[in-house]
């Protein structure tokens, strides 16, 4: 008889049920806060590398002469970095062409490597193949 009470009392008994409830939800919470951290990170360098690119291509209009142009950009891009809290200077890698003839355009463009950041963990775990964010801006004067 003492058996048969101990198993009624287990069976009515809700003690644990919510650290039960914990374990099965806690890693679809955690996942989901992981993922807008990991999409708002993506969000916010993707468009400062854009920017940048933008920023640089307009500041090197200001030059003369093509060699004077490609200058003025690379100033930019290494001054204007620091306001940039998602981007890290050592990641950026530049490259700035100018074209002179009749009409001139310049085209900047920046990929931003992403390894050591969220979104490259995000990688490594869900094999998102996002090796770098690439940004790039044409500006013909």
């Amino acid at each position: 008889m003492a058996t048969n009470s101990f198993i009624r009392r287990f069976c009515r008994a809700d003690d644990g049920a919510v650290a039960v409830e914990f374990v099965l939800i806690a890693p679809l919470l955690i996942a989901l806060v992981f993922g807008i951290m990991c999409f708002g990170y993506l969000f916010g360098a993707s468009h400062a590398v854009h920017q940048l690119a933008f920023e640089a291509a307009r500041a090197s209009v200001q030059g003369l002469t093509q060699a004077e142009r490609v200058s003025i950009a690379h100033d930019y891009l290494d001054r204007a970095i620091a306001r940039y809290p998602l981007l890290r200077p050592d990641r950026l890698t530049q490259g700035v062409l100018v074209s002179g003839g009749g009409i001139g355009d310049v085209t900047v463009t920046l990929s931003y490597a992403v390894d050591g950041s969220i979104l490259g963990i995000a990688d490594t775990l869900l094999g998102l193949e996002i090796a770098s964010l690439e940004g790039r801006a044409f500006l013909a004067y």
